[in-house]
């Protein structure tokens, strides 16, 4: 099953053609996180949102409900300061994955389920040397085998392309599908934030 979600998102990747983006899915444990509630767990006041076709500059980040949760989009080169303030989504009764891939080809998996976390870096492994990549996956190590095919070793090629596997994960463990669906859905909101 598995591998059919990594082949969808493999031929969905290659027709966007993307060149960089974050992408965020935040699900509460129970109730609903709303897009308002979300922009406060952000640190701004939802007054600020503006509609999708409202002008806005590059450096927004797009908010869609889906389900009891939200999901974040943001096209420009994903920027640690983003990915700070993403991360406020997470925490105590939230399951949080954070996924970004910027124009060098470096990938960020990041997880966090209440206080628990883990972590993937791509291709430069953020690990120490001799320390298994696994110790850091935390509530993704269910996925090890799939993530770690995202690697060329000295035996072999990569299996997968990691941004597949890594959306993959997302929605078995979200239930949320990226997909032209989701891009193409009715109006979101849409957050300025300043970098």
């Amino acid at each position: 099953m598995l591998d059919k979600i990594v082949a969808r998102y493999d031929d969905m990747l290659g027709l966007l053609g993307l060149d960089t983006f974050a992408f965020t899915v935040t699900v509460p444990d129970s109730g609903i996180l709303t897009v308002e509630d979300a922009v406060r767990r952000l640190g701004f006041d939802p007054a600020a949102l503006l509609d999708s076709g409202e002008p806005h500059s590059g450096h927004d980040l797009s908010l869609y409900q889906v389900g009891t949760g939200i999901v974040t989009l943001n096209w420009t080169n994903p920027y640690d300061d983003l990915k700070q303030v993403t991360d406020r989504l997470a925490g105590d009764g939230f399951r949080h994955w954070y996924l970004s891939y910027d124009i060098e080809g470096n990938t960020v998996i990041y997880a966090r389920y209440g206080e628990t976390e883990g972590c993937l870096e791509y291709p430069e492994p953020g690990w120490f040397p001799f320390t298994p990549p696994t110790d850091y996956f935390g509530p993704l190590r269910h996925y090890s085998e799939l993530l770690l095919s995202a690697y060329d070793t000295e035996e072999a090629e990569a299996q997968v392309d990691v941004n597949a596997a890594c959306l993959a994960v997302i929605e078995a463990e979200s239930g949320v599908r990226f997909d032209e669906g989701l891009l193409d859905s009715p109006p979101h909101s849409v957050l300025p934030i300043s970098m």
